[in-house]
């Protein structure tokens, strides 16, 4: 539904915004996951080296969050309150900011690719393959924060659908320049990881492309404009910022205390990174639909508060979180009772398969607490209220996830299952502090637009 036309974004069911995402992130997850899924079949160093590289990566592109992020609550908030100027601005500052922020990170990851992974202490043997994946991946920066920048806007015009086509066709993409890159087709030479480097760098042109198309035909009213940013709104940058910088340091605090869990894992083996590796693969499985529902529902709850309907969004949150928090941990069960058949699939060697198995059985109750987390961080940040969750976020990822994650897997040498209860622990208990946040209505009072 368009916004321009009568009516809301409320006129639409949650169900029908929700399973767009809920395809679209099944979608991203096998973008981000195809090439360690083919590169299995290949080596498994090849593995390893995409492992570690992906960590930097993820950490990278939620950069690109902040302003992504802001941009969604910021639109959805001002459509609520029928505001089409500032909706306007906004496009026209996120473009700019994450065109400038990207071409810095690119430039600092190709010059640094090495230093970084020694940080990182990936293992002597998978640097060389790592390096040439995130130097090349590097150069598709840009195209993947534009990318995520224009998805930003088509969300709050809840243009999921949309999004969704173009994820799934950017999915084939990448699959076939996989097998031709990777493996190599006709005169094209074997590349292994730094084919899976070119792949999805052409993917994400594609996609970049693909989705400002998208947004030109599928947005009504003005779009993006140099003008509008004369006299520059220095108010309004300090607003996206001021969402943003919290909304996204949560997600950034929490990806670097990932990358700091890896360098544990990295003393342990080159067979454990390859079973954490899997072990992350199949935890998003686990909350692609609480992730879903909680973008729609974070749309949904910024057009109330724009509209200034608080009631409203108390109910569309409970309604979330009584509906779909079950589902996200009846999955993780399923997995878990199938865990050694799914591991098998990837890998023969024993001890990645059995290690995986302890994983998915803590991965139920960690699943527990990340539901709530994913659900009241997302509609914490919708009503205002970003400074809190990435407040506690951080403090309990460095203090809990990561010093427990040293204490009980490297020094009580309780390894890869050790480190997930330390991170089991810390989803449940921001969850409890996240729920008891929102019922406590402090938020009510947070301005607004």
């Amino acid at each position: 539904m368009q916004q321009t036309k009568e009516g809301s974004l409320l006129d639409t069911s949650l169900f029908r915004m929700t399973w767009p995402i809920f395809v679209e992130l099944i979608l991203q997850m096998l973008v981000g996951n195809i090439d360690q899924i083919m590169l299995s079949h290949y080596n498994q160093t090849a593995v390893a080296a995409v492992g570690n590289a992906n960590q930097i990566m993820t950490i990278l592109i939620l950069t690109f969050n902040v302003t992504s992020l802001a941009s969604t609550i910021l639109i959805s908030q001002y459509l609520g309150a029928r505001d089409p100027k500032n909706v306007s601005r906004i496009y026209t500052l996120s473009v700019l900011v994450n065109g400038i922020v990207s071409l810095v990170l690119a430039a600092g990851l190709f010059l640094f690719a090495g230093p970084i992974l020694s940080l990182m202490q990936a293992p002597v043997e998978v640097r060389p393959e790592a390096m040439s994946y995130l130097r090349i991946t590097a150069l598709s920066l840009p195209f993947q924060a534009l990318m995520l920048t224009f998805s930003a806007f088509l969300r709050a015009h809840a243009q999921m659908l949309v999004i969704m086509l173009s994820t799934g066709l950017i999915n084939l993409i990448n699959i076939v320049g996989n097998t031709a890159f990777i493996y190599g087709i006709g005169p094209l030479p074997q590349m292994g990881a730094a084919g899976a480097a070119v792949s999805t760098t052409l993917c994400r042109l594609v996609g970049m492309l693909m989705l400002l198309g998208a947004f030109y035909r599928s947005v009504e009213g003005e779009k993006i404009r140099v003008a509008l940013l004369r006299p520059f709104p220095t108010d309004l940058l300090k607003r996206l910022l001021g969402i943003g910088l919290p909304s996204g340091g949560e997600g950034l605090s929490y990806n670097l205390s990932q990358a700091t869990s890896l360098v544990f894992v990295n003393m342990i083996g080159t067979y454990a990174i390859t079973a954490r590796m899997y072990s992350v693969m199949f935890a998003q499985v686990c909350y692609m639909l609480i992730s879903a529902v909680s973008q729609a529902g974070q749309i949904r709850i910024g057009y109330c508060i724009g509209a200034r309907d608080f009631d409203r969004a108390d109910r569309e949150n409970k309604h979330i979180l009584k509906s779909f928090a079950p589902i996200t941990v009846g999955i993780a069960i399923l997995l878990c009772i199938c865990s050694r058949f799914l591991y098998g699939l990837f890998s023969d060697d024993i001890r990645v398969i059995e290690l995986g198995s302890q994983i998915l059985f803590i991965e139920v109750f960690l699943e527990i607490g990340r539901s709530f987390n994913i659900v009241l961080v997302r509609n914490l940040q919708a009503v205002g209220d970003v400074k809190f969750p990435v407040t506690v976020g951080i403090i309990s990822q460095w203090v809990i996830a990561v010093g427990l994650c040293y204490f009980l897997g490297i020094h009580l040498n309780w390894g890869l299952p050790g480190m997930w209860l330390s991170f089991a622990l810390d989803e449940n208990i921001r969850g409890i502090i996240f729920a008891l946040r929102w019922k406590s209505g402090k938020w009510r009072n947070i301005k607004t637009v």
